[in-house]
């Protein structure tokens, strides 16, 4: 089965989302300059993207209509449903246990169409590695 029999999953982003991808550009900026923050977008929109086309392979592949990955369990029961973690690495090469360009995408998985299979990738949250992990914070 080829890639083009599927088309990947629509991308969409929480506005929540939008910011935190916007403040972490910024961020990236601010201590690299323009081209790192160029670099950085564009490694973000190819992990995305490259989930988007996976995913949907998976899910036709599927005799359930469901990815082969297993939702993040702490993520999933703070949306209230089955939230996924995707690692979007931004550095060119990472030192071994660094957390430098290493980013976490939680995401569900929506059928808008309803069709009865998912067809679009919904992003949740967007933060950095070294953040303080889901469900460890005050809330």
């Amino acid at each position: 089965m080829s890639t083009s029999e599927h088309p990947p999953l629509f991308i969409d982003f929480a506005r929540s989302t939008q910011a935190e991808l916007s403040a972490a550009g910024e961020y990236v900026r601010s201590k690299n300059g323009d081209d790192a923050a160029e670099l950085f977008g564009e490694r973000v929109a190819q992990a995305f993207q490259g989930a988007a086309s996976s995913l949907a392979q998976e899910i036709a592949a599927s005799d359930h209509g469901k990815p082969f990955g297993t939702p993040d369990p702490v993520a999933s029961v703070r949306w209230a449903q089955p939230v996924y973690r995707l690692r979007v690495e931004t550095a060119a090469k990472r030192r071994r246990g660094s957390s430098a360009g290493l980013w976490y995408a939680y995401y569900a998985l929506h059928d808008k169409g309803g069709a009865g299979k998912p067809d679009t990738l919904h992003v949740f949250s967007f933060v950095h590695s070294a953040t303080e992990p889901m469900g460890t914070d005050a809330d």
